[in-house]
């Protein structure tokens, strides 16, 4: 049976109509609030941008969400979890102390922001190909209730599409999850070129680097967040990666924190807004690669992300962008020829686990 996606166009005409105050409306009529106990705690899960990106979601909606919320008579925090790659999202200090860089603070949110992983994982059983039990961050799984808003992108290093399964199974568990889920990717270090610099070991914050007379070795603490590929002044550090293998672990963890929760307590927001090429949890921002588009509303991952992918697919590529060629252009799977990596197949595998379905019924909102 399809699955509902409600969707509201970016553009606006201002007052009643502006986005917030039409999302808040949205969010109203789908029941969700009203299902919910006085003093429910809920979760507002956001990834609120790595340092010196510009692109993530804005603040703002964030916030109008967490007041929407917060005036039903729940209790909001908006939440994100510490990161495995080594920038300025990696210890639970790093990842406030960015977020408050970034717009996302208590001041500004008008309630907590709390760092999901900073209590114990809350294990839940999966049946995947990769995992069989996922930590879900303990400060989300111990919500009542939990609301996804996703700002979605492309992925042009491991998904392809960057959505609600994106924001569940990395966003929303823990350290050892998402290390299950990198094993897709290997790193290894080309000795012949590897001049034993030390700059590898100086940006890895895992310490996963050993530095010997015949150049740098990884260690078993490496988690493969590839940041030190881009650091070595040799270009000496190779990656390998298995799209499939990444695909399917992320679905996998994506379904172990939907179940964590009761049916019909998890809400997703996919705002197809500033749609980069790249995710937010990079420290620069491209030119996006698609024009505004609006955002799509439901309760199933899947058909949220899939129906955004459709309209991605379906809009012109963004003037000037680095999607902005006649090989984008005319292809039938604009992502696909963007990124090069087959982004439904993280979709296919989801709604094979039952955490969602890639049928869907578009509803203007």
């Amino acid at each position: 049976m399809p699955a509902d996606v409600l969707f509201t166009p970016f553009d606006s005409a201002g007052g009643t109509e502006s986005l917030n105050r039409r999302l808040s409306a949205i969010v109203s009529g789908t029941g969700f609030l009203d299902a919910l106990e006085p003093g429910a705690r809920v979760a507002v899960k956001v990834h609120p941008g790595e340092r010196n990106n510009a692109t993530y979601l804005r603040p703002s909606i964030a916030a109008s969400i967490a007041g929407l919320v917060k005036r039903s008579g729940a209790s909001p925090f908006v939440t994100e979890t510490t990161t495995l790659y080594c920038r300025e999202r990696f210890t639970p200090d790093e990842l406030l102390a960015t977020a408050a860089f970034n717009g996302f603070s208590e001041g500004t949110m008008g309630c907590p922001v709390v760092v999901g992983d900073s209590s114990a994982d809350v294990t839940v059983a999966v049946d995947g190909k990769h995992l069989r039990k996922v930590g879900v961050a303990g400060e989300i799984a111990a919500a009542d209730a939990l609301l996804v808003l996703t700002h979605v992108t492309c992925h042009d290093w491991t998904a392809g599409l960057a959505g609600s399964l994106k924001q569940l199974g990395m966003g929303c568990v823990g350290r050892r999850t998402k290390a299950a889920v990198h094993l897709a990717t290997s790193l290894e270090i080309d000795l012949d070129r590897c001049t034993a610099c030390g700059t590898c070991a100086e940006t890895c914050k895992s310490e996963a680097v050993l530095l010997q007379e015949s150049g740098a070795v990884l260690t078993e603490k490496c988690v493969r967040c590839g940041v030190c590929i881009g650091s070595c002044p040799e270009e000496a550090i190779n990656y390998s990666h298995d799209y499939g293998m990444f695909a399917e672990g992320l679905a996998e963890a994506a379904a172990g924190v939907v179940s964590a929760f009761e049916p019909g307590r998890v809400l997703f927001l996919n705002f197809m807004l500033d749609v980069t090429r790249h995710c937010d949890c990079e420290d620069f921002s491209a030119l996006p690669v698609f024009g505004d588009i609006g955002v799509a509303i439901s309760r199933d991952p899947v058909a949220a992300d899939t129906a955004c992918g459709d309209m991605l697919n379906a809009a012109p590529p963004a003037p000037g962008s680095s999607a902005d060629s006649p090989e984008i252009a005319l292809a039938a799977d604009k992502i696909l020829a963007l990124t090069g990596i087959d982004w439904r197949l993280q979709l296919e595998h989801a709604a094979s686990l039952g955490a969602g379905t890639t049928s869907y019924r578009l509803v203007s909102a």
